[in-house]
């Protein structure tokens, strides 16, 4: 199957996907704005209503795809004015094209890098942390449970063991639960 392709100029881009037409008031559109059509449109209404919802991480990673897509978008035209010009128009916009590509792929690496710097300050600092709570607590268990042996009965003894083994258990699952949530919590506030 033939990929539909336009030609601009002496150039050829394929057809895009299907990509919003930027409205004004209804019924009086310039000729300008007839065919004027939008990535970042096509994504406008979601990235409002995860502004709306408060959910930045998501509109923040959305915005940041539909810029690039739009922008890889642009630069060939900008390229092409440059080359057809022979360098005389366009030089100006294609690298303010590139530059502003730079910066929001910098924006994007900075996300990931602090997304990634949260997981190493989990796996170096917390963790430890909480493996070193969760083996003073089974250190203490078996210290209490040595002191019982001395005071309970013989008889009584294996309730209280089985009491104090329950209470290590449900500790021990909340501490789980806790750096779980603690790692998740981490990495999601460096990523900013």
């Amino acid at each position: 199957m033939k990929k539909k392709t336009t030609k601009v100029l002496d150039i050829t881009i394929p057809e895009k996907k299907r990509l919003s037409v930027a409205k004004s008031t209804p019924g009086k559109r310039s000729k300008r704005e007839e065919g004027l059509e939008s990535i970042v449109g096509d994504a406008a209404e979601e990235i409002m209503a995860l502004l709306e919802s408060s959910d930045m991480d998501s509109a923040t990673t959305l915005l940041h795809k539909r810029l690039l897509q739009t922008l890889v978008d642009t630069l060939p035209y900008a390229e092409h004015n440059v080359r057809a010009t022979k360098g005389q128009k366009g030089v100006y916009q294609l690298n303010s094209l590139i530059t502003s590509l730079r910066e929001i792929l910098t924006d994007v690496q900075s996300s990931r890098d602090r997304g990634r710097l949260g997981e190493v300050m989990v796996e170096r600092v917390i963790r430890p942390v909480f493996l070193d709570i969760g083996m003073e607590i089974v250190q203490e268990f078996s210290r209490i449970n040595q002191d019982l042996k001395l005071i309970v009965s013989a008889k009584h003894y294996p309730e209280v063991v089985e009491l104090t083994k329950k209470s290590r258990e449900r500790l021990a699952q909340f501490i789980q639960a806790e750096y779980g949530n603690t790692k998740i919590k981490a990495s999601t506030f460096m990523q900013g």
